[in-house]
């Protein structure tokens, strides 16, 4: 039976990075989402309640948190406090390949937490939640004492090794999904790809996040801690934000290297709006999420041609897309979840081929990420450029999309530079180096 639960707000000064360092490792479960766009964060601290989206594989995973979602806002109304309550986490990439090398996270996670801290340009505000007023207050009191102490840490983890896991193996896949799309059984088939490091100590959430505050490039930024794994990211792609009556998601297909200079970055850009290979892989994900939205009645806006989106040592071929109506954030997301940017086209037939060819377990790797509040506004990214760390182990992951005419040695090279902006924040990025 539902305990009922007791929120209190306090307006705080604002948070530096330090302070946001030290919170998150002060607590066993933490979760922390930078969005890039409107310069806003949202620090959740300690668990009030918690759901594994597919722990019962049987069961709809975005259902599964929408019901649990449904039941916490009863406990809560806008007079309580003048900011909402929300709950963040991570979605499964594919409920029915889950396996047990994600451990703890191995079912996806949310979590309502003790503490949600919303940060934007002009307020700060922290919101306790708890099972009485008085332990509310307690956390509150806690989260003060915390702010005080906190002090700067970086952390001196070093890089011992890396590898890239089975790449030959890999380009056979991809020559594999080549074949099938020509064959007509596929139009697209996303294939990811690991890498292994292992550091020379350990890093913490807070010494990860001090590493991650260094970038500051159009990337969404979280990272998700639970028990002994911490799950970051450092994502260009918006899957939905929810506005009353409004959705906004991204559609971003096709990439080339950045370049080392701006001269190199605005010739290699211009290649990719030329490209034909990337254009067709492009259209396909714009016209499938256009698809998708149609079909839950939403009226649907974009532009007629993509943009340019450079992030990190990558430029993609990105085009937005708003829709208008009666938005029901979970549906939206199972009705997204996995876009053709991460999946492939045919939906069905391209997570089949994933399952029968890629060999490994995507666990939150480009699963919806993200949080949303008691009044159904929120954000989620899709969880690419990420990694898991666990200990002195991490494992990176990429992905390219596969079409008709992709070679297999420019997407290993694609999937290589997908995976540098992540190698450069375990090294340690310095101030001065390229953004």
């Amino acid at each position: 039976m539902k305990k009922n639960l007791h929120y209190q707000e306090k307006k705080l000064s604002r948070l530096s990075t330090a302070q946001i360092s030290y919170l998150l490792d002060q607590f066993e479960t933490a979760f922390v989402f930078f969005d890039w766009e409107n310069q806003t964060l949202k620090l959740c601290l300690g668990v009030a309640a918690e759901c594994f989206p597919a722990k019962e594989t049987k069961q709809n995973q975005f259902l599964t948190v929408k019901n649990w979602y449904q039941t916490l806002k009863t406990d809560w109304n806008t007079t309580i406090t003048t900011a909402a309550p929300l709950i963040a986490g991570s979605f499964l990439f594919d409920p029915l390949k889950k396996t047990t090398a994600w451990a703890g996270l191995a079912a996806g996670y949310f979590f309502l937490p003790q503490l949600m801290i919303s940060q934007n340009s002009t307020q700060t505000i922290a919101i306790s939640c708890a099972s009485t007023v008085k332990n509310g207050s307690r956390q509150l009191s806690r989260l003060q004492a915390c702010l005080a102490a906190a002090k700067k840490t970086t952390g001196r983890a070093q890089i011992q090794q890396v590898s890239e896991v089975q790449v030959a193996s890999w380009q056979q896949t991809v020559q594999q999904a080549v074949a099938a799309i020509q064959a007509q059984r596929l139009a697209k088939v996303v294939l990811a790809r690991q890498a292994t490091v292992t550091l020379n100590q350990s890093l913490t959430a807070g010494e990860l996040w001090q590493r991650l505050a260094l970038i500051k490039q159009q990337n969404y930024q979280f990272l998700l801690k639970y028990q002994d794994q911490i799950f970051i990211s450092l994502t260009p792609e918006k899957l939905a934000e929810f506005q009353p009556h409004q959705l906004r998601v991204d559609a971003l297909a096709g990439t080339t290297a950045r370049g080392d200079t701006l001269n190199q970055q605005q010739e290699l850009g211009e290649r990719l709006l030329q490209s034909t290979k990337n254009r067709i892989e492009h259209q396909i994900v714009v016209a499938e999420i256009t698809h998708r939205l149609q079909e839950l009645a939403l009226k649907i806006e974009h532009p007629t041609e993509p943009q340019l989106l450079a992030t990190g040592s990558v430029q993609h071929l990105y085009t937005p897309i708003t829709a208008y109506g009666e938005v029901d954030p979970w549906r939206v997301l199972a009705q997204l979840h996995p876009t053709p940017a991460l999946g492939g086209q045919p939906q069905q037939a391209a997570l089949k081929f994933i399952r029968d060819f890629e060999g490994w377990d995507r666990g939150l790797f480009g699963g919806p990420t993200g949080w949303l509040d008691f009044t159904a506004k929120g954000k989620f990214t899709v969880a690419i450029r990420s990694a898991l760390l666990t200990g002195l182990q991490v494992h990176l992951f990429a992905g390219a999309g596969i079409v008709a005419d992709s070679d297999y040695q420019q997407e290993t090279i694609e999937t290589h530079n997908k995976m540098q902006p992540m190698l450069k924040l375990l090294k340690g990025r310095k101030k001065n180096e390229r953004k």
